[in-house]
């Protein structure tokens, strides 16, 4: 769409981290990436990431709240 995004935080959830959505969240302070593939270009990026699927790792990550 074209929007560039400015957050203090970005989750990137089953992202897989392409360029052309990058470029989009590059303002990002901090960006947190869930992804089931560790080699996900989303990775290379992140400022903290986990190797597991969402349905995985969103309960678990919640309830540690």
């Amino acid at each position: 769409s074209g929007l560039m995004l400015n957050p203090d935080v970005y989750f990137g959830l089953g992202i897989s981290g392409q360029i052309q959505h990058m470029v989009g969240v590059n303002g990002a302070r901090v960006v947190v990436a869930i992804n089931k593939d560790p080699k996900a270009p989303i990775f290379e990026q992140c400022d903290l990431g986990l190797v597991a699927t969402v349905q995985e790792a969103l309960p678990a990550i919640v309830q540690n709240l």
